[in-house]
């Protein structure tokens, strides 16, 4: 998908318009691939401040459904978070490369969320002992673990095959890691 595709996808009219938490989880989430440069542009013409609120958001939306004895993965998009919105926050668009930067790791976040790594999960939802095995792209694993939550369901999830990502360093400010530190404190 292009940037005009991706912003008519998003049902917005350019970059500055991304706000809602419903247009981060669509560009996060969608099945379709999307253009490196367009996301590229969309976020040159975002405002980094909201871009990193929205993903905070997401993030704590989704780790939100992970059962607690999944807390390696938890682990892991927590930092997976705090290096996108550190990235973000600390981008400017006075600087190319610091957009750039931010962009290189979503684009690369998103093609493992949504692509390339496979979750073993098995489903013991039959009711008559039988177990049924497959396997779900990390967005989708934990989409079934929060529908397994809300229905009651049985399922067991291997995400050991996620859990290979490496994390860049990257800079966030003291101020922001209070800010982190407050937002966890406020969910527990």
């Amino acid at each position: 998908m292009n940037y005009y595709e991706l912003i008519e996808y998003l049902d917005i009219d350019s970059g500055d318009e991304l706000q809602y938490f419903e247009e981060m989880a669509d560009l996060i989430e969608s099945d379709e691939h999307i253009d490196y440069d367009a996301l590229l542009k969309l976020f040159e013409e975002a405002e980094g401040a909201t871009a990193a609120s929205l993903l905070d958001e997401y993030f704590n939306d989704i780790t939100g459904g992970l059962p607690e004895e999944y807390s390696s993965m938890f682990t892991l998009l927590d930092q997976i978070r705090m290096e996108l919105t550190g990235l973000i926050r600390n981008s400017s668009p006075d600087d190319p490369e610091s957009i750039r930067g931010f962009t290189d790791r979503f684009y690369r976040f998103r093609n493992w969320y949504v692509y390339e790594t496979e979750v073993a999960v098995l489903d013991r939802t039959d009711g008559e002992g039988a177990e049924r095995e497959y396997e779900q792209s990390v967005r989708d694993a934990i989409a079934t673990a929060r529908a397994g939550k809300l229905s009651g369901g049985e399922f067991a999830f291997d995400f050991s095959t996620a859990l290979d990502y490496d994390i860049d360093y990257y800079a966030m400010s003291f101020a922001d890691l209070m800010d982190s530190v407050e937002d966890q404190e406020d969910l527990q």
